[in-house]
């Protein structure tokens, strides 16, 4: 393991990284995964958080909204916050080393530990902000909750009358465009992708580092359990991001 440490060290002291997360990263911040065996489909199905689901029944989406004012479903009220691997991409990303980082994630934890927004690609959204289906008008998602605590269960949109849902990508829904283009730009730019927290195998995230490492660029993967690209890794190092990134960042700036 210290070998691999090192040697991926030694990748992110010479390369610009691309860094490419899942829900492993922030586990350590209390949530959980989704797949997992405490992950989150035990307790939520997922068809629910199906688009046409959700646009077909009222019942869905006060239950979504309900959730959101108690301060889950990492939305504007949560109270998690960031652990020391987000911290380590913000110490890459400071020193010159990390080109963006392209999530998975829809919980805000990178910004929330430093990155700039032009230095995270979303792919599957955010819960920071809400839109209208019908009129794509957008308003932070805690203006939102504010209708839900003044009486509007289900809250629609008050200039056309739209449902209104978070700017998470539910199932069903294309990936953002604009987010997707940055991260393409984000990785034209790497000479090695960091995959951390995630089985790799959601698509068409997934298409970023296998396309890298396709071309021949190293992938470092940092995971706790088994992941879709372990055979096509440079280096893969098992266990928790919160653990594994802060010796990286270490080894990279030669302590």
């Amino acid at each position: 393991m210290q070998d691999d440490l090192l040697a991926a060290g030694r990748l992110l002291r010479e390369g610009r990284i691309l860094a490419f997360t899942g829900a492993g990263i922030s586990t350590e911040s209390g949530i959980p995964d989704f797949r997992g065996p405490d992950g989150v489909w035990t307790r939520l199905d997922p068809a629910d958080f199906h688009i046409s689901r959700f646009v077909a029944d009222p019942e869905i989406r006060k239950r979504g909204w309900a959730l959101h004012q108690q301060g889950q479903l990492w939305g504007a009220r949560s109270q998690v916050r960031p652990n020391r691997g987000h911290l380590a991409l913000v110490d890459l990303w400071r020193e010159g080393r990390l080109v963006g980082c392209v999530t998975q994630n829809i919980d805000g934890l990178h910004q929330a530990a430093g990155l700039p927004d032009e230095a995270v690609a979303e792919l599957h959204g955010n819960t920071r902000r809400a839109r209208c289906l019908r009129c794509e008008q957008t308003w932070p998602t805690e203006t939102v909750l504010e209708w839900v605590d003044a009486g509007a269960a289900d809250p629609s949109c008050p200039n056309c009358g739209g449902i209104v849902k978070t700017a998470t990508v539910m199932f069903g829904e294309m990936l953002p465009q604009r987010e997707m283009e940055r991260a393409w730009e984000m990785a034209s730019t790497a000479s090695a992708v960091l995959a951390i927290g995630s089985t790799l195998s959601v698509w068409p995230a997934a298409e970023i580092p296998a396309r890298l490492a396709a071309d021949g660029r190293p992938l470092v993967i940092v995971n706790q359990g088994p992941t879709e690209m372990d055979h096509v890794a440079t280096i893969r190092l098992e266990g928790a991001a919160g653990v594994i990134l802060p010796r990286l960042v270490e080894i990279a700036e030669g302590m």
